[in-house]
């Protein structure tokens, strides 16, 4: 530990060390509980054991010699066990003899008795530090039944410091077992570094190559309509005697490329915003979508698209009515793009307890299997010519993500049959 204590460990190094920490403390936590009662548990048997074959002797004695007292006393100093009290007992519980008072005849029934019970059902049975109301004292006791002679031997050993500690699991290995921990805690804490250090440097590596990327991806973005700008531009500036009708092109189509361009950048915006603040309120989602559809009425009738609505007349949720507004034009924007003339759009929503579950699906030409888990990423396009050529500018769908995870919800694509392509996505 004294090598890595100096050691700098990282945020997730940390996460990691203690996670596994903790299973590992856990585990061997319970692991040492259970051989601790184990190893109890077999000592408890053994003592038993013990006492057990020692009333069977005492039994097979009593065969050839009568149950007085003094018969047994002889007996007993015989076969010494250090402090044994030996009861025998009728199977009614009565007691015929006790070497540890001279006043068995007098004595309750000891059929309440737990091992008297036991024994009587199972054959043998014991107890473990009971307080006896006849010699005042704890011990544990050990009854065995012997039909054929229909008795009851009962032997007992003092419940004093010896017996505990006897019966005690031995805590040698608990200090083996702790030592065992501590090298692994310190063997845990380097490889937890190691694998932290790993895992952070390939973040910040994938971090690095995904701004690469994106700013790869907006330069090139926004330097095809800037060039196209320019060019045209340039060849107004030059040619000052170019007719008026090739003159007014130029123009017109250095506004669309300049149209989108603001596109592009209130898209950027619009996923720059939503990261950074979102206003929550109550508001009626289902009113927003109607306005939607109202709005790109006129778009869905001059493509001869069609549209089938299954919401319900209220949708109340608390959340930001220019995010989600952004999130239903976005999908339907991109349904008007690229699912063709004369094809269907369907929007679903239904509400399962607290979350609304919504359903965007058109029969369009669809999306390849392959281009559906980077659906919603910036900037991909599934084909790059036609959504520039359509005007797309590769930041919808990114920006449905967005505003779908802001409320707590998930989102994803998958394929219609035959052809065509479905959004499923919560809403908290």
């Amino acid at each position: 530990m004294a090598i890595v204590s100096g050691m700098k460990m990282s945020r997730l190094s940390r996460l990691l060390f203690f996670s596994i920490i903790s299973l590992f403390l856990l585990f061997a936590g319970a692991f040492t509980l259970y051989q601790n009662r184990r190893e109890k548990t077999f000592k408890i048997a053994l003592l038993n054991q013990q006492l057990q074959t020692y009333n069977l002797s005492l039994g097979e004695a009593l065969l050839q010699m009568p149950i007085d007292e003094d018969s047994l006393q002889n007996y007993l100093l015989a076969h010494p066990l250090t402090s044994v009290r030996i009861t025998i007992l009728d199977p009614h519980g009565f007691v015929l003899f006790d070497n540890r008072t001279k006043e068995y005849p007098t004595l309750s029934d000891h059929r309440k008795r737990k091992e008297i019970q036991e024994a009587l059902v199972k054959g043998s049975g014991y107890c473990i530090d009971r307080r006896s109301i006849t010699v005042e004292e704890k011990f544990f006791y050990s009854a065995t039944y012997i039909p054929s002679q229909n008795l009851i031997i009962r032997s007992a050993l003092p419940y004093d410091e010896k017996l505990p500690k006897s019966l005690r699991a031995d805590y040698s290995f608990l200090w083996y077992a702790l030592l065992l921990m501590l090298v692994l805690v310190a063997v845990l804490f380097v490889f937890a570094q190691k694998v932290g250090l790993m895992v952070s440097k390939i973040q910040d590596q994938e971090s690095l190559e995904l701004q690469k990327e994106l700013t790869q991806n907006i330069s090139h973005e926004l330097k095809t309509p800037i060039s196209g700008i320019q060019a045209y531009l340039e060849t107004l500036r030059s040619h000052p005697e170019l007719p008026d009708k090739t003159r007014n092109q130029f123009i017109d189509r250095s506004w669309a490329l300049a149209s989108r361009l603001a596109s592009l950048t209130e898209d950027l915006n619009s996923l720059d915003a939503a990261e950074r603040k979102v206003c929550r309120e109550e508001l009626d989602l289902a009113d927003i979508i109607r306005c939607i559809l109202q709005e790109t009425e006129p778009d869905f009738q001059s493509r001869r698209m069609s549209l089938k609505t299954a919401i319900p007349e209220s949708i109340p949720m608390i959340g930001d009515r220019k995010i989600l507004y952004s999130l239903f034009r976005n999908l339907i924007d991109n349904a008007l793009h690229y699912a063709g003339e004369g094809s269907t759009v369907e929007i679903l929503a239904r509400e399962e307890g607290r979350t609304w579950h919504f359903s965007f699906a058109d029969n369009g030409p669809g999306v390849p299997e392959s281009s559906l888990p980077r659906l919603y990423e910036r900037f991909f396009r599934v084909d790059k010519g036609r959504s520039r050529e359509m005007g797309g500018t590769g930041l919808g769908l990114s920006i449905v993500r967005e505003a779908v995870r802001l409320h707590g919800g998930d989102i994803y694509a998958e394929a219609v049959s035959p052809h065509g392509l479905r959004h499923r996505f919560t809403l908290l």
